[in-house]
């Protein structure tokens, strides 16, 4: 992939310093480039987005390809159809090279710190000076398992969504999936077609049908203009303080396909987990899609 020739330790003051190379970086750093202001993006992994391909095999956006866009190029696709996660990595790759954005992979940030020009921001290969920095690494980093997964036998085979890919990775045998947003409802209905599943949800979030009247949701949302407000805004605190909206699956759909929903897990004791409302289940397999915690932390310290 050609880059432009930014250079690093010692060097002259960069304008700014874009830490994660994924859609966020990538669009700011599109933005910088057009005010022609010196930068660099600096990507930990092997290409820009990497961090898609590692998904699970099935998961596919549920914003459609004319929704997808970052500035200055379309999402390649007809619309109304739903990219996969590799389409999603390769449009970054390509939107990256289409636009000669300053990329430099395999740069994971050791440490941020501010000076009197600004920041220094430390890599393995060299320290890049800057008047600004935009941390664009995302909220999904570090998998978050909650303290029951220690209670349970080392017999139970246990992993978090991030580690998923597909049933047939599985070992045979009924599953339990813990956390009820999009990851938790598409992962056990995948699954359901193949075995038992039971879903725990310790909150019941607002369902939202993917198409209504032969508009896709974000149509609608676009034409009531809430994809444009703010998040200080009265409807922007309010759509923050409540769960995050499950899109394009039902609990109808899910208990049809034979999914059996649980409450929340409340603990676990060697193959059993128990529920707030007092139930139990023995369990062979438990998949965590639990969600992520951010991780500003110096690597190795």
């Amino acid at each position: 992939m050609a880059r432009h020739d930014v250079r690093g330790a010692g060097d002259e003051l960069l304008d700014v310093v874009v830490i994660g190379a994924s859609q966020a970086g990538l669009a700011m750093a599109w933005n910088l480039a057009r005010q022609h202001l010196r930068f660099v993006v600096l990507e930990a992994g092997p290409e820009p987005g990497h961090v898609w391909r590692s998904r699970w095999d099935s998961l596919n956006l549920f914003t459609p390809v004319q929704y997808d866009a970052l500035p200055g190029m379309p999402f390649p696709g007809p619309p109304d159809t739903y990219p996969t996660k590799e389409m999603v990595a390769d449009y970054l790759n390509a939107y990256a090279t289409e636009f000669d954005l300053p990329v430099r992979l395999n740069a994971r940030v050791t440490a941020l710190i501010p000076t009197a020009e600004g920041f220094e921001a430390r890599t393995d290969d060299g320290v890049f000076r800057a008047r600004q920095v935009v941390v664009a690494t995302g909220p999904f980093q570090v998998a978050y398992v909650p303290p029951a997964a220690q209670q349970l036998d080392g017999s139970v085979t246990q992993l978090h969504s991030a580690g998923y890919r597909d049933p047939r990775a599985l070992p045979p045998g009924p599953v339990l999936v813990v956390g009820g947003g999009n990851s938790g409802f598409q992962i056990a209905e995948e699954l359901a077609a193949t075995r038992q599943v039971d879903l725990s949800v310790a909150t019941r979030a607002p369902v939202l049908p993917q198409r209504r009247a032969g508009k896709d949701l974000f149509w609608w949302l676009t034409r009531l203009g809430l994809m444009r407000v703010t998040a200080e805004s009265r409807v922007g605190r309010r759509l923050r303080a409540r769960p995050d909206f499950i899109i394009g699956s039902s609990r109808r759909r899910l208990r049809m396909a034979g999914v059996r929903f649980r409450p929340a897990v409340a603990g676990a004791e060697g193959r059993t987990v128990r529920f707030a409302d007092g139930s139990s289940l023995d369990v062979g397999i438990v998949i965590w899609t639990t969600g992520y915690r951010p991780d500003y932390s110096v690597p190795g310290r």
